[in-house]
């Protein structure tokens, strides 16, 4: 399905109704409005280095936000790697080799590197000019949890649209609230809900880093009313088990990876929110969402729609303007909803009977005392785990006993100090097969 849509567009005539609402609250309390937002990102695009490509490695919210939008005024294209290691952004600077970085960092070793701060920000009377919707704003690159990171082009039409679709599905299009986040912004998760969901509504975003339990709980005091909080079931499960009372919020928004039902019940009851999940990819962007402590059905967002041919499954329509074949297997409903079945790698049959590994690792990591756990195939194709727990191996057999079927018992549990995961919580495949190779 093609959007059908003006190509050049006025981002300052779509927030003409927000222009002086809060965009951005910081730690200390200042509120920076959309105009200044479009007012500094006017003028750091005078200020950019001349290049095709720049790999956005800003930090501060705001900064990233300010950047991100002169890079498109400079009719460049935003870069965002997996993550910031040394090696993944200089093999980035070679890779394009017409590219340079932003950084909010004060020192960096790091060649062709752009240096911005809060000092440099300067407000302009000009008006902010038209640009091409249809023309690719930025290229991330997917986590490496599957394989080889993938370049995913995507242009603003889908940013804006999946954004406000994602918005009227959760009621968040006129809600005055602001979002703390424990997101990276370079993470399409955190790209959408940081940046696009506050531009394309009147949320606000606080502008903060927090990742441990504490600077979460800190970040939220700080708020004037009930915000919203952007998490990961890593995060969020390490914050329900810290003694201390949660302040009031308005809801409770979880990616990356699917929350069981027990432990979307337990984030629940311990800040007495409702917390819902989206879904979707790098390539997809979000696309559903559900409330899982209620129902293990995702619901797609509005005129997006799930097929399947053979062993495949496509989704189309809503703010993707092609049809993508999914990396996942689902179970499709008649009513348009669907349950995840699990990635097509993922899926196994032992002795005629057939599970996903996403569905046995939401039965191992429910078990009270497992901090965290996988399932793995061995090249004999049995099953094995990897447990970050003190449980005796004995007692989590007899727990598995109770949610998964005999044949998919593992045949060895290996207790490990912490699996390879990203800063979202995603796998780390690369770092993952190391780690299985070094003990099998």
């Amino acid at each position: 399905m093609t959007i059908i849509a003006p190509a050049h567009i006025s981002l300052a005539n779509i927030l003409r109704k927000t222009l002086k609402e809060t965009i951005c609250i910081d730690p200390n309390g200042v509120s920076i409005s959309r105009e200044d937002l479009l007012s500094h990102a006017l003028f750091v695009s005078t200020k950019l280095p001349e290049g095709c490509y720049a790999i956005n490695l800003c930090k501060n919210r705001y900064l990233f936000s300010v950047c991100y939008l002169a890079v498109i005024l400079r009719n460049q294209i935003t870069l965002l790697p997996p993550n910031q290691a040394k090696r993944v952004v200089t093999n980035l600077l070679t890779n394009y080799s017409d590219s340079y970085c932003i950084s909010d960092e004060i020192s960096t070793s790091l060649a062709s590197c752009f240096s911005i701060s809060y000092h440099m920000l300067k407000k302009t009377s000009h008006p902010f000019p038209l640009f091409d919707s249809t023309k690719t704003i930025s290229i991330s690159f997917t986590s490496g949890s599957t394989g080889e990171p993938k370049a995913i082009k995507k242009n603003w039409q889908e940013f804006q649209k999946a954004a406000e679709l994602a918005l009227s599905q959760l009621d968040l299009l006129d809600q005055n609230t602001t979002l703390v986040s424990t997101v990276p912004i370079q993470h399409m998760y955190g790209l959408e809900t940081s940046l696009f969901w506050p531009l394309c509504s009147r949320l606000s975003i606080y502008n903060s880093r927090p990742f441990y339990p504490t600077d979460i709980l800190n970040s939220l005091l700080s708020l004037a009313k009930p915000g919203i909080l952007i998490s990961t079931p890593t995060h969020l499960k390490t914050c329900i088990k810290i003694d201390t009372s949660w302040p009031k919020t308005q809801m409770i928004i979880s990616s990356t990876a699917p929350l069981n039902s027990a432990l979307a019940k337990e984030i629940e009851k311990k800040f007495i929110t409702p917390v819902f999940e989206l879904f979707g990819s790098t390539e997809t962007l979000s696309f559903a969402s559900r409330r899982s402590s209620q129902s293990i059905n995702w619901t797609p967002y509005k005129n997006i729609h799930l097929e399947q041919n053979l062993d495949s499954f496509f989704i189309s329509g809503g703010h993707l303007c092609s049809k993508i074949k999914s990396n996942d297997h689902f179970q499709l409903n008649d009513d348009g909803s669907f349950k995840l079945l699990g990635r097509s790698t993922d899926l196994i049959k032992i002795a005629g009977k057939r599970a996903s590994l996403a569905e046995l690792n939401q039965a191992l990591t429910q078990i009270d005392g497992i901090d965290d756990g996988l399932f793995f195939q061995g090249k004999n194709g049995r099953l094995s785990v990897l447990i970050v727990s003190r449980l005796q191996k004995k007692k989590i057999l007899q727990e598995l006993k109770l949610f998964i079927d005999e044949v998919f018992l593992p045949k060895k549990i290996v207790q490990i100090d912490k699996l390879p995961r990203n800063e979202t919580g995603k796998i780390i495949k690369t770092e993952l097969d190391q780690l299985i190779s070094s003990i099998n």
